[in-house]
């Protein structure tokens, strides 16, 4: 039986982590950078977060990481959900893993050692108009013309593009066919031809959509010159950034959570807090249950993503572990932001209190890296494969 326990640095990790951030990136600072129009990206915290070494806690020491695990960065994501940290900490995150894997050493060096100290932020151009999870459905195109490659295609939803410095591109040989002709492209977003645009979403979050037309890249840019397995990285890599969202997506709920037990037991009515009715402690209690069972799968979804890479598509591997985990804390978190408003009564549902800014991200995070559909589909593929 694996034991998901923190250890003592993780504790100390955790504390530290809180602390920070209650203290640099309280919900007036979260509420402020949305307000201003951009993409809630806040160089200052960005900065530390950098200097605290949290961008390369999971990433070998050979190239500036801090020689951690994934299970050492979760603890960060869940404190970062609890406070809404700006979501380019996760982006950048899931780009320089699929730099980290799919990478050579020069590449490891020169591209990925600058994104671990702070000095880049980096983001994945991955969905497209109508595709699925497909590499053979991919339309963005790479093709190697003389000195450079040249990059076309249009990438939807890429989060953080509009303060990202280069972009993870994914896209594939017209010349080749299915997943060995994919092709992972660093694309600096300053390059000719990339053209960003802010795409509006009910959440307000940083999603863009950017045009790449005729963008000439050197060809030292694609990762490890277009290794044959590019596909599978890209997946597992998917797979690892959304069980680490899965444990943001708890702290976000246990954020939440806090707030209303806090709330209910200093609200009163008929001369007693609200907290001590049996209809709001049962709700109390019922989240509390479902969200202490969705951070335990997100946790062995985590777990079970350091063990195999993300890789392991068998009933018991990766793939399961996320689908569940991606399923119970997209539940857990929209549920909670849901019960928090209904006991929070009247000013719960006012844009001046703080509730709607979790309610925000608890909504856009249930379709991060695959809807609760997505999920549920490719868990009975699972089942059924191994029947």
């Amino acid at each position: 039986m694996t034991d998901l326990a923190l250890s003592e640095e993780q504790e100390a990790l955790r504390g530290s982590a809180r602390t920070l951030l209650q203290r640099e990136w309280p919900p007036e600072l979260a509420r402020r950078a949305l307000a201003a129009g951009g993409d809630g990206h806040d160089a200052d915290l960005w900065r530390r977060m950098c200097e605290l070494g949290w961008v390369g806690l999971a990433f070998p020491n050979d190239v500036g990481g801090g020689g951690g695990g994934l299970l050492d960065l979760a603890v960060v994501y869940e404190e970062a959900g609890r406070a809404l940290v700006p979501t380019s900490l996760y982006s950048t995150v899931e780009a320089a893993l699929l730099i980290e894997r799919a990478g050579d050493d020069a590449q490891r060096t020169g591209l990925l050692r600058p994104v671990l100290a702070g000095d880049r932020i980096v983001s994945v151009a991955y969905h497209e108009d109508g595709v699925r999870a497909s590499a053979d459905a991919l339309a963005t195109t790479s093709v190697l013309e003389g000195d450079a490659v040249v990059v076309n295609g249009t990438k939807l939803f890429v989060p953080n593009a509009g303060v990202a410095d280069d972009l993870v591109v994914v896209a594939r040989d017209p010349v080749a066919a299915g997943a060995g002709g994919v092709r992972l492209v660093v694309v600096p977003t300053g390059a000719p031809g990339v053209r960003r645009s802010r795409m509006g979403t009910f959440a307000h979050d940083a999603q863009h959509e950017v045009a790449l037309e005729a963008v000439r890249v050197p060809p030292d840019r694609v990762l490890a010159a277009g290794l044959p397995d590019a596909w599978s990285t890209v997946e597992g890599v998917r797979r690892v950034a959304t069980a680490l969202q899965c444990v943001e997506m708890v702290g976000g709920a246990r954020a939440v959570l806090d707030m209303t037990v806090g709330y209910v037991g200093d609200r009163s009515q008929f001369g007693r807090p609200i907290g001590s009715f049996q209809a709001v402690q049962h709700h109390v209690a019922d989240l509390s249950t479902r969200i202490d069972a969705a951070g335990l799968a997100a946790w062995w979804a985590v777990w079970r993503c350091s063990v195999d890479g993300g890789r392991d598509d068998a009933i018991g591997g990766a793939q399961a572990a996320v689908a569940i985990a991606k399923v119970a804390a997209g539940d857990a978190y929209v549920e909670a932001t849901l019960i928090a408003h209904q006991l929070h009564g009247g000013i719960g549902f006012t844009l001046e209190h703080d509730l709607h800014l979790w309610s925000d991200r608890a909504r856009a995070a249930t379709l991060t890296h695959g809807s609760r559909e997505d999920h549920l589909r490719a868990l009975g593929t699972l089942v059924a494969r191994a029947r």
